[in-house]
């Protein structure tokens, strides 16, 4: 049983508040609970999209408490939202944490009619190792986004998506402790934590944010951009100048956030599983500079959605 608190935002009446679930179990690892809080809107009487969570810390530290006012701002637009921990530093199960978070969103499929839940609308937002955590629920296994631990869509804030190229940049201390070995004794456990070698055209949207000059290189989003794009799955990639790493840079990122998680979430999916509406599926790179766009390079297209039938081919 989590605890329960209900918040208001300035703008809420008594009537609008939130519910907030602290630390409610929604799973046991080694015999410890994994928890997480969730953020519940006031009923509407309809199923709402769900998002999930995902902090930073590098695998080693943090706590889903970082994401709570991103939490709040989502659940403020109609959204249940879940901000999850995860287990941290244990290299000799990993992939723990990405056990864990796969296991938080079959749960919160398990639970979807408890939170007024539409369980084929689930997205994830993740922040550095929070993000290679989203997109690694954006890439892992394949078909109907909406079900299993599928995401209809995912987001992810300065994530590693190729761990041994990362290593390669920035020195294997980043994650060998990680993954417990170097990627010349181990290559396949390195490739296997890396989102850029799941992906397939079955893989759910993803947004990559990215500074030009941070922690983590911009090569790992630029990568990840092209594997995707060549797959054929709807993605797009935003760039910021300088060297503001993930939570640094929240603020100019929540706009491209909310409006490439709502392109998904708002509009309910087919019945085949995929979006409702045709895209071109070309190449989109935006540079933000603050929280406007001043240059877009690539093909001229709006965000549209595009059911995995209708692909086309076009990292950290």
């Amino acid at each position: 049983m989590g605890l329960l608190l209900t918040v208001s935002t300035p703008a809420a009446s008594q009537a609008s508040a939130v519910e907030v679930r602290r630390d409610v179990r929604y799973g046991t690892a080694g015999g410890v609970p994994l928890l997480l809080d969730a953020y519940v809107p006031p009923p509407t009487g309809a199923l709402r999209p769900a998002v999930v969570l995902l902090h930073g810390g590098g695998w080693r530290v943090g706590d889903k408490a970082s994401f709570a006012e991103e939490a709040e701002r989502l659940t403020d637009r109609g959204w249940v939202t879940f901000s999850v921990n995860y287990r941290l530093n244990e290299p000799e199960a990993f992939p723990a944490e990405v056990d864990d978070v796969v296991a938080a969103v079959r749960w919160v499929r398990a639970n979807a009619a408890a939170y007024g839940v539409d369980p084929a609308r689930i997205g994830a937002l993740g922040e550095s190792a929070g993000g290679h955590l989203a997109a690694m629920l954006g890439t892992l296994g394949d078909g109907d986004l909406g079900t299993g631990a599928r995401i209809r869509v995912g987001v992810a804030w300065s994530g590693p998506m190729d761990l041994a190229a990362l290593a390669r940049s920035r020195g294997e201390g980043w994650s060998s402790r990680l993954l417990a070995c170097t990627p010349g004794v181990c290559a396949d456990r390195w490739a296997q934590s890396s989102p850029l070698t799941h992906v397939d055209r079955t893989d759910a949207p993803l947004l990559l944010l990215n500074s030009t000059d941070e922690l983590v290189p911009l090569t790992q989003a630029e990568s990840m951009s092209g594997r995707l794009r060549a797959a054929g799955v709807d993605q797009r990639l935003d760039l910021l100048p300088g060297t503001r790493h993930a939570l640094d840079y929240r603020a100019d990122a929540w706009p491209a956030t909310v409006e490439f998680l709502a392109l998904y979430l708002d509009t309910p999916p087919t019945a085949d599983g995929g979006g409702d509406a045709d895209g071109s599926g070309g190449p989109l790179l935006v540079v933000l500079a603050g929280a406007a766009v001043v240059v877009v390079v690539g093909a001229a297209v709006a965000l549209r959605r595009r059911r995995p039938d209708q692909a086309r081919n076009q990292s950290v």
